[in-house]
């Protein structure tokens, strides 16, 4: 081995003869694995032979620890059950491979998000999970040149790092047509800030705005999006129900309307609650439906017709993706980008049904 060149963790566990994730666990003494004295042992002296050393570095604020055996997360709000859920998957994963993770919430603010990027150069991690589209791609890349990078978005050509993806034009096709099916021609969209960083809120928008237009002309897609700031984000919890009950209300003055799809669940949730305090029953008098599958969906007084983006599944991948990622010595580096694209699924419930006669 070059004596200029900074052993790794795979090529301590090769010498050793365990997986990377056992010598991760034995080096950082986890608590609940055990391994024979003798495995402990062949680690340790392998460690030793190639002169590997647990290595951190703390933060300039002095207050977190960061390590080769850390994965960083990176989230927009620690409120919503999307963005719970996909952490907690990736830190199901990442326990069981002996790896820890730190959660970082950027707010959607894209200066935290580059300050965040900038730190997570200059620190010891074995890798970094996006759980959204980076607002500036360039940043990003240039990290995963250093540091291995996995992201989690919306299908997403031209950033140069691993993805896990999903479609979300198809998604929004699929609820178009599942409620032309139903009859509903006059519709509502209910949205958070609506622009080109936020691709996913516009890309379900263009999937129900064309299939309109091709199979329902003379239907109708009334749009509403209420613009949140990276401040408003941090200091309202309940930010994303607010905006479904107050356009909710505002879409009421038109009579035509029998159904709203909102842009999430969370966003859905402010709908029907404004439908109820109306008085308005659901799906009798209005449809109601949304995208994500978050968790509460399913539940029996939510009951929300949704589209499934396969959540935790998306969590666990993105992790694998990382995990074959920082297992690789860094001669190996594969020259390809890996691109996992998971497909939608409808579930029907509760919320939705023909339109109202009259």
């Amino acid at each position: 081995m070059n004596k200029n060149s900074r052993p790794t963790l795979s090529q301590v566990a090769s010498l050793a003869g365990v997986s990377t994730s056992s010598a991760s666990l034995i080096l950082n003494n986890r608590e609940g694995v055990s391994f024979t004295a003798e495995t402990i042992e062949r680690v340790h002296t392998a460690a030793a032979q190639l002169g590997y050393m647990v290595k951190s570095s703390r933060s300039s604020r002095g207050d977190m620890l960061l390590d080769e055996h850390t994965i960083v997360v990176l989230a927009p709000t620690p409120i919503s059950p999307y963005y719970a859920t996909l952490v907690q998957s990736i830190d199901q994963s990442a326990r069981s491979c002996g790896f820890e993770t730190m959660v970082y919430y950027t707010y959607r603010d894209p200066q935290r998000e580059n300050h965040l990027v900038t730190l997570l150069r200059k620190a010891t991690v074995a890798g970094v999970i996006f759980t959204m589209a980076p607002q500036a791609a360039e940043p990003v890349e240039e990290l995963n040149r250093t540091v291995p990078v996995v992201v989690i978005g919306d299908r997403d050509r031209t950033l140069d790092v691993d993805t896990v993806e999903t479609r979300n034009f198809v998604a929004g096709v699929m609820i178009a047509r599942y409620l032309l099916q139903l009859g509903h021609t006059h519709i509502a969209y209910i949205s958070t800030t609506l622009n080109s960083v936020n691709t996913a809120r516009t890309q379900r928008l263009e999937g129900l705005q064309q299939t309109f237009r091709e199979e329902c002309p003379e239907g109708t897609i009334l749009v509403r999006s209420r613009d949140i700031t990276p401040v408003e984000e941090l200091n309202t919890t309940l930010v994303e129900h607010q905006v479904g009950f107050q356009l909710c209300q505002e879409c009421l003055k038109e009579s035509n309307l029998t159904a709203f799809v909102a842009v999430n669940d969370m966003v859905a949730y402010g709908v029907m609650d404004c439908l109820l305090s109306n008085n308005h029953r659901i799906p009798e008098d209005y449809s109601v439906c949304a995208f994500d599958n978050n968790f509460p969906s399913r539940m029996t007084a939510v009951s929300l017709t949704t589209v499934d983006s396969h959540i935790e599944d998306k969590g666990h991948n993105a992790f694998d993706i990382l995990h074959t990622k920082i297992c690789q010595s860094p001669g190996d580096a594969p020259a390809y980008i890996t691109r996992i694209e998971y497909p939608h699924q409808l579930i029907v419930r509760g919320s939705t049904a023909a339109p109202r006669i009259g």
